[in-house]
């Protein structure tokens, strides 16, 4: 089986803030649990419609970053993976470094 990530992925468990559609405006407290430049899987109960966007808020080494994403995939009690649709070029390079220095 070929793997069709775009960009080397590490597994980092950190707290994330999501809202967005389909979660009304209460946050879920998810955890990352795969990290890429380009995306991530976040471990959360409540199921989110794929292509829906949700705004994203955690920190890599001690930087803090925000953004938006699109759900790529949705699956109930186990997660959801998502693209960075907005990231600035800092944030992307900090994410690209952790993951580097990680693996």
């Amino acid at each position: 089986m070929t793997d069709k990530r775009q960009s080397q992925r590490v597994s980092y468990a950190c707290e994330v803030t999501c809202t967005g559609l389909g979660m009304g405006l209460s946050p879920l407290n998810p955890r990352i649990s795969d990290l890429s430049a380009t995306g991530a899987f976040i471990d959360c109960i409540t199921q989110i419609p794929q292509g829906a966007q949700v705004k994203l808020k955690f920190s890599v080494g001690g930087r803090d970053i925000t953004g938006t994403a699109e759900v790529a995939h949705s699956m109930p009690a186990f997660g959801m993976g998502v693209r960075f649709l907005d990231l600035s070029e800092e944030d992307r390079t900090a994410i690209e470094e952790f993951v580097k220095s990680a693996t």
